[in-house]
Order: C-alpha cells, then sequence, then structure tokens
C-alpha cells in the first residue's frame, strides 16, 4: 500500500513560539502557513512529520507505505531477517560499551553495506512502519510497529527486541487516534509485546497542526506533541510505555536540540524521564542533497552525544527524494555512503 503523500507543517524555525500562536504551521494537504510564516522562517522549516510508513486504512495515511513488510495492519506471512541483541535502550556494541543507536526509517530493506564493521559504523536497526519485515542483511536488527488501531493483532516477530507504537495518532492523516483512544487501545499493544518480555515504544508523535488551523489534528483541543503525550499517559494508568517516540523535520540543529532538550519555545521531551527515539528526522522535500547532509552531519553528532537518545533512525523514503540513503536495491547512494561512515559513540 502506498498512501498518498502529507505536506509538511512549516515555521518552527528560531521563531517556534511566534509560529505556534500564529498560525504559520501548515496541517495536511489543502492547509496552507498563516500569516505569521515569514516572520517564523518557514522557508527553512519543515517541522511536523511527512507523516510515515502508513500502512494504515486511510489513503492519505502516508508516503510510502510498509511494503517491507505487506500492509503494516496486517503483515501477513512476512518474516524476521537480521535480528541482532538489544539492551534496554538500543543494539548492544560490539565491545560492551554504550549502545548503538543509528537506524534507518524506510521501506527498503538495508543491505549488507549497512552493516556495521571494523570500516564503517553502518546502522543497528531500521523499521518499516509495520509489524513485519523482511530481506535486509544479518546484522541490522528490525523492530516491529503497531501503525493503528486496524494492527492490534499482530503478529510480530519472535526475535523482536522492542515494538514501536502508534505511528503519529495525532494526525488525522496517520493513526489518526485522541490520547484516550489510544490508551484504551495500549493494552493490546502489551498482550503483543508480553510473551517476549520486551520494552515498549510510545506512540510516535510530532506537531500536527496550529492555534489557528487544527484540521489536521486527530483532537483539534490539542496540537503539540507534547500536551498529547501527557494525555495519553494520564488516560493510560499503569500502562507500559518505556520509552518515548517522536519526529522532527526542520532542517536546522538549534531546533532539534529545543525540541528535544526544551529551550525557551518549546518544552522538551527529557520532561518525560524516559529514553527518547527519534524515529523519524530528515530535512523537508525541497531540501537539496547537501542540505540534507549539511544538517545530518550537525544532527548526529548531537543525537549520538545525547544520553537522553537512546535511538535514532533517518527518513529514507522517496516522498522525500534528496533524503534517501539508498537506492531500490538497499545499496547505499551518496548520502547513504555518509550517514552509515558518520562516528558513533557505541564503537
Amino acid at each position: 500500500m502506498l498512501p498518498s503523500k502529507k505536506c509538511p507543517l512549516v515555521g518552527l524555525g528560531s521563531g517556534v513560539a511566534s509560529a505556534i500562536a500564529s498560525g504559520a504551521i501548515a496541517v495536511a494537504c489543502g492547509g496552507s502557513a498563516g500569516d505569521g510564516a515569514d516572520d517564523a522562517n518557514a522557508a527553512d522549516a519543515s517541522a511536523s512529520s511527512f507523516g510515515d510508513g502508513g500502512g494504515g486504512n486511510d489513503s492519505s495515511a502516508r508516503p510510502d507505505g510498509p511494503t517491507g513488510g505487506g500492509d503494516g495492519d496486517t503483515g501477513a506471512g512476512m518474516t524476521h531477517e537480521g535480528g541482532v541483541a538489544a539492551a534496554d535502550s538500543g543494539a548492544l556494541s560490539g565491545d560492551g560499551g554504550p549502545p548503538c543507536k543509528r537506524g534507518i526509517a524506510t521501506n527498503t530493506p538495508p543491505s549488507s553495506a549497512f552493516v556495521p564493521a571494523a570500516t564503517v559504523p553502518g546502522v543497528s536497526w531500521w523499521y518499516n512502519w509495520s509489524n513485519r519485515g523482511t530481506g535486509a542483511a544479518l546484522g541490522i536488527e528490525f523492530v516491529p510497529m503497531i501503525w493503528g488501531s486496524a494492527s492490534l493483532g499482530g503478529p510480530i516477530p519472535s526475535s523482536s527486541r522492542y515494538l514501536l507504537g502508534f505511528n503519529e495518532p495525532n494526525f488525522k492523516g496517520q493513526s489518526n487516534l485522541t490520547p484516550q483512544q489510544a490508551a484504551a487501545d495500549w493494552p493490546q499493544v502489551e498482550a503483543l509485546a508480553k510473551p517476549l518480555a520486551i520494552p515498549l515504544v510510545s506512540p510516535a508523535v510530532n506537531f500536527c497542526g496550529s492555534s489557528t488551523n487544527t484540521s489536521g489534528c486527530s483532537d483539534p483541543s490539542v496540537t503539540d506533541p507534547y500536551t498529547w503525550l501527557k494525555d495519553f499517559l494520564a488516560a493510560c494508568t499503569g500502562c507500559q510505555v518505556d520509552s518515548i517516540a517522536v519526529h522532527w523535520y526542520n532542517c536546522d540543529l538549534p531546533s532539534l536540540q529545543g525540541y528535544i532538550d526544551g529551550s525557551s519555545s518549546l518544552e522538551g521531551f527529557v520532561q518525560f524521564g524516559k529514553p527518547i527515539w527519534l524515529t523519524e528526522f530528515a530535512c523537508s522535500g525541497s531540501s537539496t542533497v547537501a542540505q540534507q547532509q549539511a544538517y545530518m552531519q550537525a544532527a548526529v553528532p548531537y543525537l549520538e552525544g545525547n544520553p537522553h537518545v537512546a535511538r535514532y533512525s533517518w527518513f529514507s523514503s522517496s516522498n522525500i527524494a534528496t533524503a534517501q540513503l539508498m537506492d531500490a536495491t538497499g545499496q547505499p547512494t551518496a548520502l547513504g555512503t555518509v550517514y552509515a561512515g558518520l562516528s558513533e559513540s557505541c564503537r
């Protein structure tokens, strides 16, 4: 299934607060930036996600559905390949040091060129917005996702070391769940993880709209990811949530740092006191390959060095052509070679 592309949300550069207040954040396709967009560095901002993998039943669900595992809501007949041991917050490093963090969000299974080796850090894990994945080289862990309510039945591979929760439930065009609906469904996600005794990663969130444009949000009263997560956790009393998943599409390091760690304009996700998984990040589709590379080379050292970040995965999809790390066969593009070669804190 290949859901159609969503428009990015814009307006969260250095003027994050004014962008939200003025409606400078555009919502899903059909929405538009508010009058304050120019004042909020909208030209270089793409903060809300392009969505992700899809596989849901909504035809607008996502750029690139989870083709690596069939429909993300079924995953029928798929088998897992390339599982590796994992620690509580990430894949184990080869020398017993800190866990390796680097992954790829993609529908194209990564080839052996991305396997960690003595000469190249590579990537340790990948996911495809589905509960099943196949085709990746041995040595690259697959992490399943329960994309939305329709995929609550799983199954997930018996070798799974983690389970990702719902994909952008605060977006109507994604898994489309209010915090209360997501909390009601969460016990079924827990039931899939319990037999394997594996950690659960929260629903993945981003800004779904602004105070003046809530049309893209599952709950019009909640447009920011921090509030959605707070409401979800409050409604999900006693639920198992071991890590927090987030997405971000601004193309500058300061806004990424503020988004995760907090700033004068952003609350930050460290407030939740749990390891953070940045499961989608890249520049928007209007950026050049050179701009993608510059952002990548600035962001990755920060993510590697941030003790609050357990894992991260670059968004590699045809919907952002300049961000693709692989060709159709899973071999690295020039950008993919850069990504695989960047230094890791675990080596």
